[in-house]
């Protein structure tokens, strides 16, 4: 159960979407663009995300903003408890949708209630900046089992928990409201065998020939980012041109292969950032580069998993460098 991914305008829309989703065993929760406005692009990305990634300098405090959040997240109760049985497990995600546990837990309380936050829980000193911060504390507090990438993740979460919502914790284990509630740490992987046979398939090795023929034979640095400013992209450009000023030797030797992914950029935080990285990369390349050799590749789109694979096989290193992130 989720948006489906675009603003619909008619009835019909809504009713053919809701027709092809039940097909998959899926069900719609349809947001306005006022919810994408104020919900998504303003308090989920616009407060919380610079928060939670310690970018406070970032972070808008917007009282229209968390009334559109609490809104939208009353939006997905209202469709989950339409849709629940009895005895199914509710396994919540991410940062969106911190209220909706509690909300859940309100209407069914026997229900089970999972919630992973695929970001990292800030520290007390940081998410105590946040006015709203107890509200959704006990938000997530309505779930059973919370699930977060790191240890520290998972002991920020509980040392806010006990310094700002006053709820005790021993071992992972919150005692609230008659229920014990568990916290603890479970990093993601990544589902090995897939990569391992898209890296073989002849698709990936004949793509590899052909990027490898176009770019020549120097030490190629691979970096695949999603659009934003927690991913230490400016930082790690202005660190290349140190490398290449500083040794002149790697002059010609050695490329960095630049793969930035399309996110959020009607945010104006992300707008500026993508202007940055487009003068940092004009500069250096303007600077160094050579009639057969540029010091970065620069692809401002995404690639299909083919593409991405071949890019692998071809890089030497694989650089990533976030000032902070999930995972």
């Amino acid at each position: 159960l989720g948006w489906p991914g675009a603003v619909l305008n008619s009835k019909a829309e809504e009713d053919q979407t809701k027709k092809e989703l039940k097909a998959q065993n899926m069900a719609p929760v349809f947001l306005t663009d006022d919810d994408i406005e104020l919900y998504y692009e303003g308090f989920s990305n616009e407060t919380l995300w610079p928060n939670f990634h310690y970018f406070n300098q970032f972070s808008e405090f917007n009282q229209e903003y968390w009334e559109s959040y609490k809104e939208v997240n009353q939006k997905f109760a209202d469709q989950i408890l339409k849709n629940a049985n009895p005895n199914d497990t509710i396994w919540i995600h991410d940062y969106q949708l911190l209220l909706l546990p509690a909300l859940i837990r309100a209407e069914r309380p026997e229900i089970s209630i999972g919630f992973f936050l695929h970001i990292p829980f800030p520290s007390y000193e940081s998410f105590r900046l946040l006015p709203w911060r107890r509200e959704l504390l006990l938000g997530m507090l309505g779930a059973d089992f919370l699930g977060f990438h790191t240890y520290d993740d998972t002991r920020h979460f509980l040392s806010s928990v006990s310094r700002l919502a006053g709820i005790g914790n021993e071992h992972g284990h919150i005692n609230y409201n008659n229920r014990q509630i568990m916290a603890d740490a479970l990093p993601m992987g990544i589902d090995y065998n897939k990569y391992a046979e898209v890296a073989a398939a002849p698709e990936t090795l004949e793509r590899e020939v052909r990027y490898r023929t176009s770019i020549g034979s120097e030490q190629l640095i691979l970096c695949i980012d999603r659009l934003d400013y927690s991913k230490g992209i400016p930082q790690r450009l202005k660190a290349f041109e140190k490398l290449l000023e500083k040794y002149p030797e790697y002059l010609e030797k050695v490329s960095i292969l630049m793969v930035v992914v399309p996110s959020r950029d009607q945010v104006g935080k992300y707008k500026e950032l993508k202007e940055e990285i487009d003068l940092l990369v004009g500069r250096i390349n303007g600077r160094y580069s050579r009639l057969s050799w540029t010091p970065i590749h620069y692809f401002y789109r995404s690639f299909p998993l083919h593409a991405l694979s071949a890019f692998y096989r071809m890089a030497h290193v694989c650089l990533v460098s976030p000032m902070r992130d999930g995972m």
